[in-house]
């Protein structure tokens, strides 16, 4: 287990020694910060007092190799997210002032506006996966989870969730 990947404690993490792409499968990784770190946490000790539970675990990020085609698409779904969640609360802040043909209107396109705001970034994973799917390539947590590096220490009982008290 040990050949397939180096640790760097300058910065706290695990980097592969794996070049090939986890995500497209055709490249190969050529600088190590075009890794996407898949943070995971293992549960030391656990403590439940009368008054105060307290658990201890350990904290690690694992480098899975992505070439940079699919690091920008990645960088770029996430921006397109984004950017359709303000156009879609713009015009939504928009949508009651054409109708109205009065600044009343703007009134009223506030709270929907704030809403569509407030659902979209709680779907935006959703939706900057789905801009991913339609590249023909995985997205950042499906190729993390396909990883050998981070199928080895979920194997060793390593998680993906904070462990809470």
């Amino acid at each position: 287990m040990e050949e397939k990947y180096r640790v760097n404690e300058t910065q706290k993490r695990i980097e592969p020694t794996e070049k090939k792409c986890s995500y497209c499968r055709k490249k190969e990784m050529t600088l190590i910060d075009s890794c996407f770190f898949q943070t995971l946490f293992f549960e030391q000790k656990r403590a439940n007092y009368l008054v105060v539970r307290k658990v201890n675990f350990n904290k690690v990020s694992i480098g899975v190799p992505r070439c940079e085609s699919c690091r920008s698409i990645h960088e770029g779904a996430d921006a397109k997210a984004q950017k359709y969640i303000f156009i879609g609360a713009g015009i939504m802040f928009v949508f009651p002032f054409l109708f109205s043909f009065s600044f009343d209107g703007l009134k009223s396109g506030i709270i929907p506006a704030i809403i569509v705001l407030i659902a979209g970034f709680a779907f935006k994973n959703y939706l900057s996966e789905k801009i991913v799917f339609k590249t023909d390539i995985l997205a950042e947590k499906v190729g993390a989870q396909y990883s050998v590096i981070v199928q080895e220490f979920l194997e060793e009982g390593w998680q993906y969730e904070q462990p809470e008290a």
